[in-house]
């Protein structure tokens, strides 16, 4: 009996290390992003929300942090977090080449997003993108685009904050704190 609670006990726990692997991904990416964007980092360490992902393949490293990157970016620019990142993209293509081949503007859309996506990882096959984006280039935006639109997650928008004036266990001055939790905050 002792056994089989041992069992579940340790199936549950590797079935969570990725998932633990993917929070402390997102933290280091949330740290960098605010390195990157200080004007931002209140928004940006409440984004974490937004960067959870049901895509098994975004349990990828490199894979992950590239999606976090862009979604985090886009939280500091202001932008829309509704489109497919250029990560969900390549992920969508890849998928769909192992099905049926990928013609020229859908080849130079894959290239492209991997390029975007995960500049340090290089393709594993020969890559003419430079080539491609001059034959194809404008179709190419076209598709992506559309990718972008077809793909994206309307339900991946922060919304309003709130916050108890704590980050990470520490207190902070949030702009997103009401004023008299701030441990800045004299009262009048």
């Amino acid at each position: 009996m002792f056994t089989e609670i041992a069992d579940l006990i340790n199936d549950t726990h590797n079935e969570l290390d990725p998932l633990f692997d993917m929070i402390g991904w997102a933290e280091e990416e949330i740290s960098a992003a605010q390195r990157r964007h200080p004007a931002h980092s209140d928004t940006l360490h409440h984004s974490f929300i937004l960067l959870h992902s049901h895509d098994e393949r975004m349990r990828t490293e490199f894979v992950y942090r590239g999606h976090a990157r862009e979604l985090l970016d886009r939280i500091a620019d202001s932008a829309d977090t509704q489109p497919a990142t250029a990560a969900e993209i390549a992920l969508a293509f890849c998928q769909v080449s192992q099905t049926a081949p990928l013609n020229s503007t859908a080849t130079g859309l894959l290239f492209r997003m991997w390029h975007k996506a995960f500049p340090d990882t290089p393709l594993p096959i020969e890559d003419d993108q430079q080539h491609r984006e001059q034959l194809f280039g404008s179709r190419i935006d076209d598709a992506e685009a559309e990718a972008r639109a077809k793909l994206a997650v309307p339900t991946r928008t922060l919304g309003t904050i709130e916050c108890r004036g704590w980050h990470l266990g520490e207190p902070v001055a949030c702009h997103y704190a009401p004023l008299q939790l701030r441990p800045d905050h004299k009262p009048a």
